[in-house]
Order: C-alpha cells, then sequence, then structure tokens
C-alpha cells in the first residue's frame, strides 16, 4: 500500500495528495508528524531518520510554508498547546479548521477567532460542504509563490457518520481545491477503524498512499 514510511514535503511538489494511513494519533502525536512534514526534507517525517536511513538530528530547518490544520478529532486549543508543549515556535502562517467545536466564539455567531498563534475557524460536524468551503477559503489567502502544507486529521469520522459514498465525493471536489491553490496535502485516516476496501477506495484519490509505524 506504498511507502513504509511518509515521504518529506519536497519529495512532493505543489498539487500534491497523500492519504496517511496509520492508528488513531493524539495532539501530541498529530503536532509532531506536521511539525516533520513542514521540515527542510532532509528528514523522513515522524521516523525520525534521515532520507539514507541515518538518525536525525533535532535542529533541522522548518520552511516558511503556510500551514493548515483540519481537525475533528482535536480541538485548536488542545492542538495550539500540545505545539507550544511540544515544538515551541509557532509556525509564521498557522490555519486550524476545527470541525465540531463549540467555543465562546461560535456561540455568539462568529465562526473564526484571530489568536497571536493562529487563525482559527469552526465548523459544524455535520456541515461537510462547509468544511470544504472552509479549506478552500483558509488556502486561498495565501500568496500565488508560497506552497501551503494541509493536515487534515482524522478522515475516519467523516466516513463513519456520512458513508463512503459522501466523503468520496467530499475529497474529489476539495482535492481539486487544494490543487488549485498549489498545496501539498496529508489527509490522515485511522487503519484500525476502516477495512482494507474503503482505505483503497479513498486511496484512489491520492497520488500517494503511506503507512505511519504504529
Amino acid at each position: 500500500m506504498g511507502r513504509a514510511h511518509p515521504p518529506a514535503v519536497d519529495e512532493h511538489g505543489p498539487d500534491s495528495s497523500v492519504l496517511v494511513v496509520s492508528p488513531a494519533l493524539d495532539a501530541f502525536e498529530t503536532v509532531e508528524h506536521v511539525d516533520e512534514v513542514r521540515s527542510d526534507g532532509e528528514t523522513g517525517p515522524v521516523t525520525g531518520e534521515n532520507v539514507g536511513g541515518a538518525p536525525a538530528t533535532s535542529n533541522h530547518q522548518h520552511s516558511d510554508q503556510p500551514l493548515v490544520i483540519v481537525s475533528r478529532a482535536h480541538t485548536a486549543e488542545s492542538l495550539l498547546e500540545a505545539w507550544r508543549s511540544t515544538i515551541g515556535d509557532f509556525p509564521r502562517a498557522l490555519g486550524i479548521i476545527s470541525i465540531g467545536e463549540l467555543t465562546r466564539s461560535v456561540a455568539a455567531g462568529a465562526g473564526t477567532v484571530e489568536l497571536p498563534q493562529a487563525h482559527i475557524r469552526t465548523v459544524g460536524a455535520e456541515d461537510v460542504t462547509g468544511v470544504g468551503i472552509a479549506i478552500g477559503e483558509m488556502l486561498s489567502q495565501y500568496d500565488d509563490d508560497q506552497t501551503p502544507i494541509l493536515w487534515f486529521e482524522s478522515l475516519t469520522p467523516m466516513v463513519e457518520h456520512k458513508g463512503l459514498e459522501m466523503t468520496f465525493r467530499f475529497l474529489h471536489v476539495t482535492l481539486e481545491q487544494i490543487s488549485r491553490s498549489e498545496a501539498v496535502a496529508y489527509v490522515h485516516v485511522d487503519a484500525s477503524e476502516l477495512d482494507d476496501q474503503t482505505v483503497t477506495t479513498l486511496g484512489h484519490l491520492f497520488d500517494d498512499v503511506v503507512e505511519l509505524e504504529a
């Protein structure tokens, strides 16, 4: 089902997509993997190994590429706290699309929150179309000469609650938006919750399918 280790960002140019298959990731594991894929490409993401297999050092340089995290599994607050305690410095341009998170701003009728660390947008858990719109709008704010990195954590709840057919249609449209934005997309699914046939069907929409080590 593809390579044993996820590729470095520079192995996939703009307008590319990767389906990442692994067990569920907690907030700390999520930000660690996201931090690795935004490294300079010298370090193999997730495994902490160089492309040649040698152990990686901890002082690798990070790109200034904009970063967008789409998450139903974790709240924006938990992702920011995990990033602060695990990684430290926040990316220069960080956006979080939080699916199903109820915040005071949403209760007051606003769907966006601006923090020093990140631009946060909330979308209802049942609003599949709204998730796609939020992704497109957030990616469109970046300059044409930038290559945004998008991490979707996780697609599994959508498959479980909306079904494979709707999820497939959502991906088809959303990946086209990502392509037009010249972004690199990593979409995670929980391998322990989906059967092999479902993962294979979803994988047809992506440029690559990779598995994270448990």
